[in-house]
């Protein structure tokens, strides 16, 4: 069994070190890839200098989270992957982590993709954003059965964030990689609509964690006209997922679009008088608008069995 553990990088340097330690302390073998995507610090350095044994790619350009994931990913099934696990720069492995997920995968064959619990820097919390984004909304069950200590060693569930996911091979293979129409945010949640429609489970493995610290580098705030932009940027990527929810009409999207991306925005400005969520929201329903064309293409595509979005050759 052959199992890679993907890191896509921009300006890691201060986290790298750490991922790439606890690839190494692993209790089960596996390799480290690391896609940089062309970090002005010295990510890249680091790994080359420093961990020779991990398999450093080098993007020219900042290919976003989810074309960055593509490239590691369709390396490592040329390589003969048999699992990957996409790890994020910011999080780290505990020592069990990789082999109580392998042997979930290896006994449920019929699961595409596996994640740990997220916890906080200190081990001892669940990672609050994952719990209220994720676990709460599709695993509610989990915490009832942790206070009555009935805890179940998996539980199916719709989401995880992409920050700590096994996939299994034939899963890619058949599903395809991230969709490159998302630059960051979204991409996941594509994803495991596309993963749902092609009926493969997905799980979170309770006896599995990993750390995940939610560290970035500081940024000047933005000035108003960049902070809607960013906004938008965030709304744009949800409103994307729905235009490409496998089991909907084109007519059924463009309806939702119009009311989440237009009516309902101008509704909440009525009551709550903010300007910068209504001007985001507008910016990115427009955006969408004029993308229609290759989204309608991509929700098609998706449909389809294939190992799309991953690239070929070198």
């Amino acid at each position: 069994m052959k199992i890679d553990v993907l890191v896509v990088t921009y300006n890691g340097a201060p986290w790298i070190r750490r991922v790439l330690d606890s690839v190494a302390a692993s209790n089960l073998p596996c390799r480290a890839i690391v896609v940089d995507n062309a970090s002005s610090d010295d990510t890249a350095a680091i790994v080359e200098r420093e961990y020779p044994a991990a398999h450093l790619i080098r993007s020219k350009e900042n290919l976003g989270f989810g074309r960055g994931n593509n490239l590691g990913i369709a390396h490592s099934l040329r390589e003969g992957a048999d699992f990957i696990f996409l790890l994020n720069q910011d999080a780290f492995l505990l020592p069990d982590t990789m082999q109580i997920l392998a042997d979930f995968m290896r006994s449920h064959p019929e699961y595409g993709v596996a994640s740990p619990l997220h916890c906080s820097a200190d081990e001892q919390r669940l990672d609050p954003t994952t719990q209220r984004a994720y676990f709460n909304q599709y695993a509610p069950q989990m915490f009832s059965d942790a206070v009555l200590g009935r805890m179940q060693p998996f539980y199916r569930l719709h989401g995880v964030n992409a920050a700590a996911w096994m996939l299994r091979r034939d899963c890619l293979e058949l599903v395809g990689g991230f969709d490159p129409l998302f630059f960051m945010y979204g991409e996941d949640d594509d994803l495991l609509n596309r993963i749902a429609y092609h009926r493969f489970p997905v799980a979170v493995v309770t006896g599995a964690r990993i750390v995940h610290l939610r560290e970035k580098s500081p940024r000047p705030a933005p000035r108003a006209l960049e902070a809607v932009r960013l906004r938008s940027d965030r709304i744009r990527a949800g409103l994307l997922v729905g235009m490409k929810y496998p089991q909907h009409s084109t007519l059924f999207k463009l309806q939702q679009l119009a009311i989440n991306g237009m009516v309902q925005p101008l509704v909440d400005f009525l009551t709550k008088r903010e300007l910068t969520e209504l001007l985001a929201n507008w910016l990115a329903t427009v955006r969408l608008l004029s993308e229609l064309r290759p989204v309608l293409r991509s929700a098609a595509l998706c449909r389809k069995k294939g190992a799309h979005f991953l690239p070929v050759g070198n």
